[in-house]
């Protein structure tokens, strides 16, 4: 049985993809907490945990193409359980692992690609089952990426004093399985049925899939958008995993951190939903939103470590990394399909993902090196600033080389003759470059019909 988009069980479908990023949330932007349980358990030096942290976020979106050619090939319900499967296993086999250096492969792989897999699925699931509010329910799924380091930061906190790092990572394992549950509400759409029947004819090769993204590849669209994101995924995940330390080497408590982790966290339940209804508007430019998100938190970073000493100026910076670092992602499935088109959505958002992945896996040990030789956490937020605003004005860039789509309409408006059983019925559509006035014409069985096309121009 399957969704219609907008409506019905679709609702259901965002209601899952939101207990996803709430889990999710917790394992990305509360991932300084988990670098600092690494650092205790294992007393590395910090550039090395920092590429086991690195090798985590980096999978979470490198693992796109893996996630987007098992939709492709099975259904996102099979993708979600998949991911939680291993992202569960690798979580609780590293709270057990006695050398750091089993930890690259139990956390930094295993668990960084069931990660990457239950990230993504939730993500395109969403343009699976919305259509006319696609970026208002993008907002509203990826808001749980904002509630759950604002619930559970505190609570892991509590558990990882408690029950020390073994038990940590133990019960880690436990709420990663909740993606089981999640996944199993994923039942496939009419859109996601359409893409299958659409390729029912060929078997989908790996000769297939690169000619795909050779395709996706000579957009230039598309690259400004990839790069972009890959300047700002350098700087978001700097932040998030050196934020807590940084905050601990100027006299906050760990305590303390993990409350200006929730603080950051509501901070990005709120901002992603508004700005997922902001851009749900068709007079709305979603690159031009980026723009103006990436630059704000870019100067924010710049001149936050001027004032890191005060908890003030703390609290300010976790609400603008909460409000502005995750905003993207509500506008990341209209932005793909603008460029390439639906028949190329999980394609597409599985290309730019590998950007954002080689981009977090530089930026965590970036600031590592930064450090060991003779700089600061100071120094490498200016640096993460400067490359936020080079990332914002990148996708600036798109909108100049943007040129028109797939499926835009090469007319204004049409009119539609419908004749069954002596009844006519007329049916008027306006352009689709209008997302809110797109229509659906429903099958129309065991009926001899006519469609007359009147150009209104």
């Amino acid at each position: 049985m399957s969704t219609s988009p907008d409506r019905g069980w679709a609702w259901l479908v965002l209601l899952g993809s939101v207990g996803e990023h709430i889990v999710m949330g917790y394992l990305a932007y509360a991932s300084g907490m988990i670098h600092i349980a690494l650092l205790e358990n294992f007393n590395a030096d910090v550039l090395t945990t920092t590429w086991i942290s690195a090798l985590f976020l980096a999978l979470m979106t490198g693992s796109g193409p893996i996630a987007s050619t098992i939709i492709n090939r099975y259904s996102c319900r099979v993708a979600m359980i998949l991911g939680s499967l291993m992202l569960s296993t690798g979580l609780v086999l590293t709270g057990f692992v006695e050398d750091i250096k089993w930890t690259f492969f139990t956390f930094g792989i295993l668990a960084g690609i069931g990660f990457g897999l239950c990230y993504n699925t939730g993500l395109i699931v969403i343009a699976f089952n919305f259509e006319k509010k696609r970026n208002m329910a993008s907002g509203i799924a990826i808001s749980g990426g904002g509630i759950g380091p604002f619930i559970l930061t505190p609570v892991f906190q509590l558990i990882y004093e408690e029950y020390n790092y073994s038990g940590y990572f133990l019960l880690l394992g436990g709420l990663a399985l909740q993606n089981c549950v999640f996944g199993a509400i994923f039942r496939p759409s009419k859109t996601e049925l359409a893409m299958k029947t659409a390729n029912s004819n060929r078997t989908e090769s790996f000769s297939d899939s690169v000619s795909s993204y050779m395709e996706i590849v000579r957009s230039g669209s598309m690259l400004c958008v990839c790069l972009g994101f890959f300047l700002a995924n350098i700087s978001i995940y700097l932040l998030y995993i050196h934020y807590p330390e940084y905050c601990l080497h100027t006299k906050s408590t760990k305590m303390d951190v993990s409350i200006f982790l929730s603080i950051a966290g509501i901070s990005g339940c709120v901002t992603r939903v508004l700005f997922g209804m902001a851009n749900n508007s068709h007079n709305i430019n979603e690159l031009l939103m980026l723009f103006g998100v990436f630059s704000l938190l870019g100067f924010g970073t710049i001149i936050f470590p001027l004032f890191s000493s005060y908890t003030t100026a703390k609290v300010m910076f976790a609400c603008l990394l909460g409000g502005y670092s995750g905003c993207c992602w509500a506008v990341v499935n209209s932005i793909v399909i603008n460029i390439l088109g639906h028949e190329r959505l999980a394609h597409g958002v599985g290309y730019l993902m590998i950007y954002c992945g080689v981009g977090t896996f530089i930026g965590p040990p970036l600031a590592g090196v930064i450090i060991n030789y003779g700089g600061t956490y100071g120094d490498s937020f200016i640096v993460a600033g400067i490359l936020l605003i080079m990332g914002g004005f990148s996708c600036l860039c798109c909108t100049m080389c943007q040129g028109s789509v797939d499926t835009k309409e090469s007319f204004d408006d049409f009119e539609f003759t419908v004749t069954a059983d002596e009844n006519t019925q007329t049916i008027l559509a306006s352009n689709k470059t209008d997302e809110n006035d797109s229509f659906l014409i429903e099958e129309i069985k065991n009926v001899n019909f006519g469609i007359r096309f009147i150009n209104k121009q």
